[in-house]
């Protein structure tokens, strides 16, 4: 077969690669920002505190975040193929347990530790990946890769949640592991590293002043930069995923109610997601992610300041469209630090966005189990945007490029 046959099929599975890494990230985040939906259920049957049950999410992210620098570097070395189909099985398994937790030790060790270490080997290495397929396009095609992201937190919750109502949440939690196992181990085998990767793209121009390891980018201030910026992100990114049906609730919305939130926030993302990729390409990444940091930064403040139900719809299209900017690090990062170590550096940088995740679900918590209101984690949430974004505005954008 000629090399440019070879480039032909291999141009085209890209797309086939595309599909697959989309439905995956429909089931793992779908079933993921289901912890909302289940969030009621739980406090109502064990009388478990917000803020001891939202401590389980928190320790999810940080396991989460920890192990995606693992899987990042794993996917680096041999691809993400076998990381994600091993990740698939924990993953499923993790959910299926949980659906037999009868103390909070057992929500924590499940969702905690077995289920963030089965969602850890999902979304570094495929948004790496999707990087390297499509390295002059990778704006548009994570946006598209990760509208499923928006996909499956508008579809899977809702689902979940009628599944609560007929038949309990620990029915629903079995189902949404046994699903996901299958699913994701089968599409997670086509995903390939591109085979001619090395030798097709030696002509291509990347905007990096060199190709960094792990450890030089470390080394770097723009990295610590970025991981601050995500940290805040991840802050304000989860927080409103894990208490906004609650606090939708208590507003005096149904349950079926507060969780078409949900729904509005992960609908109005699947399509934001490809525009905001598109913006990345097009208006340049920095520039897209302080705009949209801003904006959810003052849709916080508009929730903190206001308890009507229409404001509470308002900030779920705003969040919902411009929560998903996070898709532009893999670009950012390959901007700054080239496609050497693009996995590991991902995962550090994600790592630190998990520290923010696990910070302010517990936070939150406390917040409202101490004063009745979650005014003040709003209100914070509306500062760290603020200053995400100025982090990002100071970021000093690479000054050459160079040919790889």
């Amino acid at each position: 077969m000629t090399t440019a046959s070879t480039g032909k099929i291999q141009k085209y599975y890209g797309y086939v690669l595309l599909a697959a890494a989309f439905l995956i990230m429909v089931m793992v985040f779908g079933g993921q920002y289901c912890f909302g939906v289940f969030f009621k259920p739980m406090i109502n049957e064990f009388g478990w505190s917000r803020a001891a049950t939202s401590g389980a999410f928190s320790v999810f992210a940080v396991v989460m975040g920890l192990m995606s620098i693992l899987s990042g570097r794993i996917s680096d070395k041999i691809g993400c193929r076998w990381v994600i189909s091993i990740g698939s099985i924990v993953l499923g398994i993790g959910y299926m347990l949980s659906s037999r937790i009868v103390n909070l030790w057992q929500l924590y060790l499940l969702y905690g530790l077995i289920i963030a270490a089965g969602v850890s080997a999902m979304y570094v290495p495929i948004v790496s990946l999707i990087t390297r397929w499509f390295p002059h396009r990778s704006g548009p095609m994570l946006g598209i890769c990760i509208s499923g992201i928006g996909l499956g937190t508008g579809v899977v919750p809702l689902i979940a949640n009628r599944i609560v109502i007929s038949h309990g949440w620990r029915d629903s939690i079995f189902i949404l592991g046994s699903v996901s196992l299958v699913i994701i181990l089968v599409l997670a085998q086509l995903l390939r590293q591109p085979e001619a990767l090395n030798n097709e793209h030696n002509h291509i121009t990347v905007p990096v002043n060199k190709e960094y390891s792990f450890f030089e980018a470390l080394k770097t201030r723009q990295f610590w930069m970025v991981c601050l910026a995500w940290f805040c992100y991840g802050f304000f990114y989860q927080l409103g995923f894990i208490h906004i049906v609650p606090y939708a609730i208590d507003l005096g919305m149904s349950a079926t109610a507060a969780a078409l939130i949900l729904t509005v926030i992960g609908l109005v993302g699947t399509p934001a997601r490809v525009l905001l990729g598109m913006s990345g390409d097009k208006f340049g990444k920095r520039s897209t992610v302080i705009l949209s940091f801003m904006l959810i930064s003052l849709a916080y403040i508009g929730l903190a300041t206001s308890k009507s139900v229409w404001m509470l719809y308002i900030f779920g299209v705003v969040f919902g469209f411009f929560n998903g900017v996070g898709l532009l690090l893999a670009p950012i990062a390959a901007e700054y630090f080239g496609m050497k170590s693009l996995g590991a550096v991902v995962g550090a940088i994600f790592f630190a966005n998990n520290i923010g995740s696990s910070i302010s679900p517990s936070l939150a918590g406390s917040i409202f189990d101490f004063t009745g209101s979650y005014f003040l984690a709003f209100l914070s949430c509306g500062v760290l945007g603020i200053a995400a974004s100025i982090i990002i505005f100071l970021l000093k954008p690479a000054l050459s490029t160079k040919k790889r």
